[in-house]
């Protein structure tokens, strides 16, 4: 026998039948049919309203219609019930309070009349709502719905255990409240299937164009932020401008060109018609002290400052009251920088929103102009206060940190705000590991900033980090180790650091020099050392703020600031009452704040020098060419900013 002749096997017509895929619409319409009124009746008994277990019904249809591909593979009723008790659960969530109910129809003994039977079930909805809502779940879902131990423990998301402790309590409880008691079924449930499997297509439809355009939204919210973020720090790369940004933030108007930006048209009207030489000089003790190759030539005590007077000493341009601005940030054109706080407490220990960089300067009208600048973004998904604002020209850098104990700074970023107007995160905490933030400096290419390996600064355990401007060159780490302060200026970064017999970071004892250096920016000049000093000469009193402008360099120790003339090899030392907080120097002028809240000013007025105490309270000053500001608080304890012109 061979394929072509072999028998074929015999089909019986009468039971030959052919298997058609069912439409899984025409499924769900059934489905809609079958547990309708079982999903309506567990609504309803949960909720003990109608139109509520209605609007529970269809949001479960609609669910279940979106998965209803992996739904009816297993038992869709089950899947169905699931879905609609995490949307009574949500409800529970948002309302504790909720009413529950008889469902309709109680079957007890005889009744002599609607209206008792009416009572009977009032009882029992009264009973029902005494019952706590761990109790009403499993009594309902056990007893009502007729499910298992273990359905309802699956359903809840509890033990077994649980299921059977309190669903006893649960009985006990409505067996004191009711004799004799059983539920039947629910109102009628009334849904035409097809309207259902329409109402569930339409809602499958707007959340699907919803999807879409939140998806959209998202991309596109994502690609506008990245081109108006100005410069993005790439792993390895350093700031890279995406393409089109600069672009696109002009053609939106969006780049506000940072604090260049600001209008600096006011002229300054004040004039004074007495003669310039009226201001006191300041008395010099001329005993000179040789420190190897360096001689201080004369002290000063600065108890000896005359106070400030008006059109001797500077000519008086504009006040601001209730200004409490960073007068140490005066730049071009009177302008100074500020954060704003419009959280004035904070909410326990945190801080409650965002501060706004702004840039003021004086309108000539009396008032000022303001351009926000920058806001501050949350690290570690915390709000942050600001520590070390600097500004070099139409620049500024910060840290920001959200550590508002009184030591600490873990976590925290630093962030640099560039001439265009763009922010840029240079560094953080999770580069620099378990480094507390220091300081940070700016200069004309370079930007710098300083660690500490713990909280306690104690003595010159600095580190210092550079970074180019333009983002030519990564981030360089460990550039100078023992550093114990870092100043700013156009020229570069200006670092105070301890020395041994073995270089930056080696040897100790008393034999460290304190070596006061310029670093230039990469691929400019090697690093200058403008002078060394023992510590033995400084009385082992580190460095703690310093300055630099055209062969003047400017330091304090403790209570001493030295003025040293770097051609000259020589000093001049002014000794005060309290240590030396911050200092700045621009055109032969010197300003100092110190600890005790007074601030001083300096000149050399043909060659005899004058010292003049500028505010005792709280105050701070800034120095920007023949320009000069300070804060100070009045008797009324108001601070207020004061813009004037030196006469020197």
């Amino acid at each position: 026998m061979n394929a072509e002749t072999a028998e074929q096997p015999v089909v019986d017509p009468a039971r030959a039948s052919v298997l058609v895929a069912r439409d899984t619409d025409a499924e769900f319409v059934d489905f809609v049919t079958s547990a309708g009124p079982y999903l309506y009746r567990t609504a309803y008994l949960l909720s003990g309203d109608a139109h509520q277990a209605e609007e529970l019904v269809q949001a479960t249809f609609e669910r279940t219609y979106r998965a209803w591909a992996k739904a009816r593979v297993g038992e869709p009723r089950a899947y169905a019930r699931r879905i609609l008790m995490n949307l009574r659960i949500d409800g529970w969530r948002k309302d504790r309070r909720s009413a529950v109910t008889d469902d309709g129809v109680v079957p007890l003994s005889p009744l002599p009349d609607h209206a008792d039977d009416v009572a009977v079930r009032d009882e029992l909805g009264r009973a029902l709502r005494s019952l706590p809502l761990g109790q009403r779940r499993v009594v309902v879902l056990r007893h009502l719905l007729d499910l298992s131990e273990a359905q309802v423990a699956d359903e809840l998301g509890i033990s077994a255990g649980t299921v059977k402790s309190t669903n006893s309590r649960g009985l006990a409880r409505l067996r004191s409240l009711l004799s004799a008691s059983a539920i039947g079924a629910a109102p009628e449930f009334r849904a035409d299937g097809g309207q259902v499997l329409r109402q569930a297509r339409a809602a499958a439809r707007r959340r699907r164009v919803i999807q879409a355009v939140v998806t959209v939204a998202g991309v596109f919210v994502l690609v506008l932020g990245l081109l108006l973020a100005g410069p993005v720090r790439m792993p390895g790369l350093g700031p890279v401008v995406l393409p089109g940004s600069e672009w696109l933030r002009t053609v939106l108007g969006l780049d506000g060109g940072g604090i260049s930006a600001l209008p600096l048209d006011h002229t300054d009207t004040a004039a004074c018609t007495r003669p310039d030489d009226e201001a006191p000089t300041t008395s010099v003790d001329t005993r000179s002290v040789h420190w190897g190759d360096l001689a201080v030539t004369g002290t000063i005590d600065a108890a000896d400052a005359h106070e400030v007077e008006r059109c001797v000493d500077v000519i008086i341009d504009h006040q601001w009251p209730r200004a409490g601005v960073e007068a140490t940030t005066l730049g071009e054109g009177e302008s100074v920088l500020n954060w704003s706080d419009p959280y004035e407490t904070l909410d326990g220990d945190l801080i409650r929103g965002p501060f706004t960089l702004e840039a003021l300067a004086p309108d000539g009208k009396g008032g000022r102009d303001v351009m926000p600048l920058a806001e501050t973004e949350q690290v570690d998904g915390r709000w942050p206060q600001i520590r070390s604002l600097v500004r070099q020209d139409d620049r500024a850098a910060w840290f920001e940190t959200p550590n508002t104990q009184i030591v600490g700074t873990l976590p925290w970023t630093l962030r640099l705000l560039d001439e265009g107007g763009s922010v840029a995160t240079v560094s953080d905490s999770s580069v620099l590991k378990d480094a507390e933030a220091g300081t940070a400096a700016l200069a004309d290419t370079l930007l710098g900033w300083t660690t500490t390996p713990n909280v306690a600064r104690t003595r010159c355990n600095q580190t210092l980090h550079t970074a180019a401007l333009d983002g030519s060159v990564p981030v360089r780490t460990g550039v100078r180790e023992r550093v114990c302060a870092l100043g700013s200026t156009p020229d570069g970064l200006l670092v105070a650091y301890e020395e041994g017999s073995g270089g930056p970071g080696i040897g100790a004892g008393s034999g460290r020099t304190t070596v006061f250096e310029l670093v230039p920016g990469q691929g400019e000049a090697e690093s200058q050392t403008l002078v060394s000093v023992r510590n033995e000469d400084l009385g082992y009193e580190p460095v703690s703020a310093l300055g630099y402008d055209t062969g003047q360099l400017v330091f304090a120790t403790g209570d001493l600031l030295y003025l040293v003339d770097v051609s000259t090899s020589t000093t001049l030392r002014v000794r005060g009452s309290s240590p030396v907080n911050a200092l700045d120097v621009s055109a032969g002028t010197v300003a100092w704040s110190t600890e005790d809240g007074a601030a001083y000013a300096m000149v050399d007025r043909n060659g005899a020098p004058s010292v003049v105490r500028l505010s005792r309270d709280r105050a701070a000053v800034g120095i920007h060419g023949d320009h000069i500001a300070w804060s100070s608080l009045g008797d009324d304890g108001v601070a207020s900013l004061t813009f004037g012109r030196v006469r020197w």
